[in-house]
């Protein structure tokens, strides 16, 4: 199986590249960037043949089964829309596209073509997000009734010098699809609305720095999520309430905990601790805390080849990515509005 990379960034060299060549009988035949030298200096470091400036011709010169999409998400609506037309099978980077009506086109063409498309929700394949999702969809928790969640990232400027990212999404389009995914995925009803307030929090950019996105679901279930770029640390929490318990997610730190009916006593918190404190520093010395990315793209990209060569379903589809970009417009809408936006109106 042959693959195009399509955005030499940060993402396709320490992730999309390295999974691919780690995976039997996949081939990443060509890579792409606008950046010529870059480019060059990829296809270089790991052994690929061809390199090209433009991905219309790499596309239509080099046989490819799938392309992958790594490049700015305000590109992906042209580079899925032009492979699906092609006939090729497309895994791309969160989100799907930053604009609804962009993503609805997009999957009209996919499925107007017959190809796979698969979008990387990466943090899906955390263990401790895994545990989480069996545990909801077994109903141990008995009905859901509100859920919490956090993602809070530094600012962009901190890890790249690249502007593409300050769009008017900001925060929200940027980790915050993330968070959002999440959320959707571990409840089984359907959204119905969603509200949301936040912004520029600085009012001096024309982008969101900080929001809180309200979501009711048609069960009458809950979920805040509270999106910032203005935390310098790293912060992917879900708290969830059922009727029967609650579950304490820490999807970035890898812990984990589930409380049924009880209040914990200080000494159970002490154990905690101590067992969260001694696995965390467990992973760092062995370096699989910094390798995360890494090990969780290729349980995605991994799942999305097999669903290719089976023609079984991707491990999150295009209409689950659409969702999230939906969400996404839905709380835009609302806190310039000021007003619900009910997704039926826009889904």
């Amino acid at each position: 199986m042959k693959v195009c990379v399509v955005g030499c960034g940060a993402v396709a060299r320490r992730m999309h590249i390295p999974v691919f060549q780690s995976i039997p009988h996949v081939e990443v035949v060509s890579v792409v960037d606008s950046y010529e030298q870059l480019a060059k200096g990829v296809s270089k470091e790991f052994g690929i043949s061809k390199y090209y400036t433009d991905y219309k011709r790499a596309l239509n010169e080099t046989d490819v089964d799938i392309v992958s999409v790594c490049t700015p998400s305000f590109t992906h609506a042209d580079i899925i829309t032009y492979a699906a037309k092609l006939g090729k099978h497309i895994i791309a980077e969160k989100p799907l596209t930053i604009d609804l009506e962009e993503g609805k086109k997009v999957l009209e063409t996919v499925k107007a073509n017959g190809v796979q498309l698969g979008v990387v929700f990466n943090y899906r394949s955390v263990d401790v997000a895994q545990k989480m999702h069996e545990t909801l969809k077994q109903r141990k928790l008995g009905r859901i009734v509100s859920m919490i969640g956090v993602a809070h990232t530094p600012c962009p400027s901190s890890w790249t010098n690249g502007r593409w990212l300050y769009h008017e999404g900001g925060a929200l389009d940027d980790f915050g699809p993330h968070l959002i995914d999440m959320l959707l995925w571990s409840n089984p009803s359907t959204l119905e609305s969603v509200s949301a307030q936040g912004g520029d929090f600085t009012g001096y950019f024309n982008f969101i720095s900080h929001i809180q996105v309200s979501m009711k679901f048609k069960d009458t279930s809950l979920a805040l999520a509270d999106i910032s770029w203005l935390n310098d640390a790293f912060l992917f929490n879900l708290d969830v309430y059922g009727t029967s318990g609650r579950i304490a997610c820490d999807v970035r730190g890898g812990r984990y905990y589930t409380t049924y009916g009880q209040v914990s006593s200080p000494l159970t918190d002490m154990n905690r601790t101590f067992k969260d404190s001694t696995k965390l520093m467990a992973s760092i010395v062995s370096g699989k805390y910094f390798k995360g990315g890494v090990t969780y793209h290729f349980r995605n990209i991994s799942e999305f080849i097999s669903a290719v060569r089976t023609g079984g379903r991707p491990p999150v589809t295009g209409d689950e990515a659409l969702m999230v970009t939906a969400v996404s417009a839905a709380a835009k809408q609302s806190f310039k509005t000021h007003k619900t936006i009910y997704m039926d109106e826009l889904i």
